[in-house]
């Protein structure tokens, strides 16, 4: 119950910073005194507010409040709760988590629709023109959130990516967590949040890499000396990857070797290319694989050194 609480707090504020700003104006305009009528002032008031008027009576913007809240909050109650369903169905958590973008529309938009069909209910003739005065202010003065909002729609979908991928756009790679209307967050590898604009992702090439899957390739590379043996130095690095309790083995694991040249000095690159289990455990499994090959080298090393020793 405090957990619920505190949800509930922290997602109000921007309720009613809405309520404040845009709807307080239309309560004023509902509750312009009558007696302006008695008192035979009425043709002072112009055409259009009292149409305005009988559009948003007091009773109607109350109506469009609720209805906004409600919406809103069953947004965040719904992603909550499937968030908390995801975690605990690991095998069903892409799936899941790729719900939500879509329940998000539906809500919204269920939500848009109820207001202005059933709550406000204008004539055909209003809702023409304020539809055009709308959309000439909205396309002067919020165009940039116009082309994020549009954006998120050609990716909900043409769906370059989902929630729950690994891609990388620009210089931000990790994890995404939600695609919003206007931005989509991933979370980095250090566990940063980056917000991208919905507008940039759509006009810039992003590299996915799972696709929907919950495995994904991982390189791991390690620099060694020239003089190593190199069919070791393979062998050691295969049985490292394929040992991992990271490693995906339904898929190939391989073992490729590059010359490279660092500081005007040869060194022999070892890549090991191999599936991980599941996206979350890509650097886990990429620190395990080094690990386990340079422990290993460095021990028959030793051990090479010690016999020479004895010998």
């Amino acid at each position: 119950m405090i957990m619920v609480n505190r949800y509930i707090l922290k997602n109000a504020k921007p309720l009613l910073l809405t309520a404040l700003f845009v709807f307080f104006p239309l309560i004023l305009l509902a509750q312009v005194d009558s007696t302006a009528v008695e008192a035979g002032k009425e043709n002072l008031l112009d055409p259009s507010i009292n149409q305005l008027q009988e559009l948003f009576s007091l009773s109607k913007i109350v109506s469009i409040l609720f209805t906004i809240g409600l919406a809103y909050f069953g947004n965040r109650l719904v992603s909550f709760l499937l968030e908390k369903l995801a975690e605990n169905q690991i095998n069903y958590r892409l799936f899941i988590k790729r719900l939500i973008p879509f329940i998000n529309l539906i809500i919204w938009s269920g939500a848009i629709f109820v207001i202005i069909v059933g709550i406000i209910n204008p004539p055909f003739e209003t809702i023409i023109t304020v539809s055009a005065s709308i959309g000439i202010a909205v396309g002067f003065a919020a165009q940039d959130i116009l082309k994020n909002i549009f954006g998120g729609f050609l990716i909900i979908i043409d769906r370059p990516f989902q929630v729950g991928d690994k891609i990388e756009v620009g210089e931000h790679y990790g994890e995404v967590s939600t695609i919003g209307l206007r931005t989509t967050r991933i979370i980095t590898p250090d566990d940063s949040l980056i917000s991208i604009p919905n507008a940039l992702i759509s006009s810039t090439s992003v590299s996915n890499s799972n696709a929907g899957e919950l495995y994904c390739q991982v390189v791991s590379s390690i620099f060694l000396e020239t003089s190593m043996n190199l069919a070791e130095a393979k062998e050691v690095a295969y049985k490292a990857a394929i040992t991992s309790r990271y490693v995906y083995l339904n898929k190939p694991v391989a073992v490729i070797v590059e010359n490279k040249v660092i500081d005007r000095v040869n060194m022999i690159e070892l890549k090991v290319k191999a599936y991980v289990l599941d996206i979350r455990y890509e650097f886990l499994l990429k620190s395990e694989i080094t690990d386990l090959i340079l422990n290993e080298l460095n021990r028959r090393k030793i051990e090479r050194e010690l016999a020479e020793a004895n010998a």
